[in-house]
């Protein structure tokens, strides 16, 4: 690990790339369809992680600005499509919402009340994972989807774009990963929680993020991209700007295609 001086020193750099990345891009930016309003998909893109909740920090990667890099990167692709508005939860590293560190929970409930205050068609969580276990034999990418209880709509929208998703990171190199969570090898996971469940008493899914847009009525999925803690994830997808430009655009490219959004 580095010393809490270069990683302060890395921070303060980073978060100035980041501000000089917005400095030409309004927070409620949008690309708005001229040829066919009615059919206009509401995108939002949330970068994973901030103050109230830091995620994966492991050697010299920060995963709350690497996600907020692959995100911005993103938007910057969708918005040269037609038809498809795009929104972000965060500009920075601070919850946009109020939450204070430690408020996870808090923050996002936030994020999922902003997309569906925006009218969402669909929150894309952009995240990069880590082996709790330190086995750095676990890599490359997966998708996390809605499970199929309470309202399956929901579950095959987000699976059908999970796998368009994944089919763009797989072109850029990433492997599919196959862990713990993926036995099948397909990349694509549903989780369940153990106590939580929805009004028809089936089993709730695990991550929030999913559970609450289910609940308000979106599909909502979380992208997984490499893992920080394998060396070749990190060092060959996860290090420099042009790495997460890449996995922004696939990223983009798989929501294009599964909405069948054409550039304009």
């Amino acid at each position: 690990m580095k010393s809490f001086i270069k990683k302060s020193a890395s921070l303060v750099l980073s978060l100035a790339l980041i501000t000089l990345l917005f400095t030409t891009d309004a927070f409620y930016s949008e690309a708005k369809s001229k040829s066919n309003p009615k059919k206009n998909i509401v995108v939002v893109l949330d970068p994973g992680h901030d103050t109230t909740h830091l995620g994966c920090h492991y050697q010299n990667f920060e995963e709350g600005l690497a996600n907020l890099y692959i995100a911005y990167y993103c938007k910057q692709e969708l918005e040269k499509y037609d038809g498809v508005t795009v929104y972000m939860t965060r500009t920075g590293l601070d919850c946009q919402y109020g939450a204070q560190p430690g408020s996870a929970s808090t923050c996002l409930a936030g994020r999922v009340n902003f997309a569906k205050s925006v009218k969402a068609n669909v929150l894309v969580s952009l995240h990069n994972d880590y082996d709790p276990d330190l086995d750095t034999t676990q890599n490359g990418s997966k998708v996390i989807v809605p499970n199929p209880n309470y309202k399956p709509a929901i579950c095959a929208e987000g699976s059908a774009l999970g796998q368009s998703i994944l089919t763009q990171l797989v072109a850029t190199g990433m492997n599919i990963n196959n862990w713990k969570q993926c036995p099948n090898g397909t990349g694509i996971v549903t989780k369940d929680s153990t106590s939580g469940t929805y009004p028809d008493g089936s089993a709730k899914d695990y991550y929030a993020l999913i559970n609450q847009s289910k609940s308000a009525g979106f599909t909502a999925v979380i992208v997984e991209h490499g893992f920080c803690t394998n060396d070749s994830d990190r060092l060959n997808h996860l290090s420099t700007p042009e790495q997460y430009a890449q996995l922004g655009a696939a990223d983009a490219a798989g929501i294009a295609s599964y909405y069948g959004l054409k550039l304009k």
